[in-house]
């Protein structure tokens, strides 16, 4: 029998650096200032419009806390025709709404704003039906060799699975500011975590190509 007190695992040394990683990104967030909040979300819209524009569905998601904010992007897409989706937190999957530009409610499962209209359903196969072509998700941090560091709550990394087994699925894009955009090899990842690859890093001042081995 081995010793519960030995060396941690290697899996439980990545799962320990992604937690650390975790923790150090939100205390980094914590501590930006308002103005800077709100330069990095007009750039952020503009630098999305720029390289996303001509995409007649978005898949976004809106942002709170101290995430990189959205709100701003979301409308710059809507201003010019893009139809903007949503997701929606149903148990353990996403569904998608349309987002008009009215306000968001907190609640749901997990008190993160949403929109109040009819889901289109539910997962990949939802953003497929409605022919998006670009997915922006949420990320603490991404590396340059696609691997995103997520919340944890393995929403998005479920998707990003799924999304795997359409070969004309939605242009992956994980949203950060751009000191937690990463060198290949700088963010931890699990298995799970090189099966949900991204293709491309947005930040204030760039898009990235992640160059998956």
């Amino acid at each position: 029998m081995g010793d519960p007190t030995g060396p941690a695992t290697a899996p439980d040394a990545i799962a320990s650096a992604k937690n650390s990683l975790r923790a150090d990104i939100r205390s980094a967030r914590a501590r930006r200032s308002e103005a800077d909040r709100l330069r990095d979300a007009e750039a952020l819209a503009q630098r999305a419009l720029q390289r996303y524009g001509t995409a007649a569905v978005v898949a976004a998601y809106a942002s709170y806390g101290t995430e990189p904010g959205t709100k701003q992007l979301r409308a710059s897409f809507r201003s010019t025709g893009v139809l903007v989706l949503l997701p929606v937190v149903r148990r353990d999957q996403l569904a998608w709404v349309v987002d008009d530009g009215a306000d968001l409610q907190r609640g749901g499962e997990r008190g993160m704003p949403e929109p109040a209209g009819a889901s289109l359903g539910t997962g990949a196969g939802a953003l497929i039906a409605a022919h998006c072509t670009v997915l922006l998700l949420p990320a603490l941090a991404a590396g340059l060799d696609g691997v995103r560091l997520g919340q944890g709550g393995g929403f998005y990394d479920r998707l990003l699975t799924e999304l795997a087994a359409y070969p004309r699925g939605p242009l992956r894009v994980a949203v950060v500011h751009d000191d937690e955009l990463r060198p290949a090899g700088a963010v931890p990842a699990e298995p799970h975590d090189l099966e949900a690859l991204v293709d491309e890093v947005l930040t204030p001042s760039t898009s990235a190509a992640a160059h998956q081995a």
